[in-house]
């Protein structure tokens, strides 16, 4: 993927290639962290890829697909209008939405939607709505959601996105470090309880957000080693995880520490967390 027109971390613009290389790009993506800027240039960029046509790397910025992107009048980019003083989304703007979907695209690969601030202009009604178009999704279309209070999206709205998360550099403490490096002892591992007891070490919640952030940045990194690129900062954590899985695995391995980190900040129990990850971790590593 291009990056020229836009400056991210290494950890997402790993995550990006490899989700490209993979062949896994998904069909709606949640864009959350940075300033609404940062957010709504990622967002441009993510809608430029979709509707480039150029036989090159994507987005070229220089075929008429990525022009129209950048100037926001893509026939095939729609971008969520919002209606009275809060300028919310409702629910009859989501199912004319989810009717259009049905149609092919009229230009480019995909169709686009965009939903600027999902997070405010959404309410219970409209996210119901969006759900049902999000649980039988066409293979030519994009959803890019933006959102900077993500608890403010329900679960099931996040459990069926794939969160890009704009973060600044992390700096993990040594105990960080080595409680990251037990949990992927625990998951190229025979035996569940090395995983179970690894994951007790997310007993406070900045302590387990610190562990899931670190622990991303290593899987992202293996996904890079599994599809012939480099790990740019974990290549030691990552390349065990690498060797062990293929990228599918590794993909949803990102996807439910992403869940987690979530769920943390939902102010979901430490505990049924560490349970609930110990039971996803495991069932994608066992799955042949």
């Amino acid at each position: 993927m291009n990056f020229s027109e836009f400056d991210c971390s290494d950890a997402l613009k790993n995550q990006l290639n490899a989700m490209e290389k993979s062949r896994r790009m998904p069909h709606a993506v949640l864009v959350t962290g940075g300033s609404e800027s940062t957010r709504r240039e990622l967002s441009t960029l993510l809608s430029s890829w979709a509707v480039c046509v150029s036989e090159g790397e994507k987005p070229c910025m220089e075929c008429s697909g990525c022009r129209k992107s950048v100037s926001k009048n893509h026939v095939d980019i729609y971008y969520a209008k919002g209606t009275g003083k809060t300028d919310g989304i409702a629910v009859e703007e989501i199912r004319r939405i989810t009717k259009d979907t049905a149609l092919s695209p009229n230009e480019a690969p995909r169709k686009v939607y965009v939903l600027f601030d999902a997070d405010k202009r959404m309410g219970k009604e409209s996210m119901n709505a969006f759900l049902k178009t999000l649980e039988e999704p066409s293979q030519d279309i994009l959803f890019i959601l933006t959102a900077e209070n993500i608890k403010a999206v329900p679960e099931t709205i996040l459990s069926r996105c794939a969160t890009l998360t704009l973060e600044s550099h992390f700096e993990a403490s040594e105990d960080i470090r080595e409680a990251v490096e037990e949990i992927v002892k625990g998951l190229t591992a025979s035996s569940e309880l090395m995983l179970l007891k690894a994951l007790a070490a997310l007993s406070s919640r900045q302590q387990a957000l610190d562990i899931l952030t670190l622990l991303r940045l290593v899987l992202v990194d293996a996904l890079s080693l599994s599809v012939g690129s480099r790990a740019l900062s974990e290549e030691q954590l990552s390349s065990p995880l690498a060797q062990k899985f293929t990228k599918s695995k590794i993909i949803r391995l990102i996807d439910v520490t992403s869940d987690a980190i979530n769920k943390i900040n939902r102010n979901v129990s430490l505990v049924l967390i560490s349970t609930w990850l110990c039971g996803e971790y495991r069932r994608i590593t066992w799955q042949m």
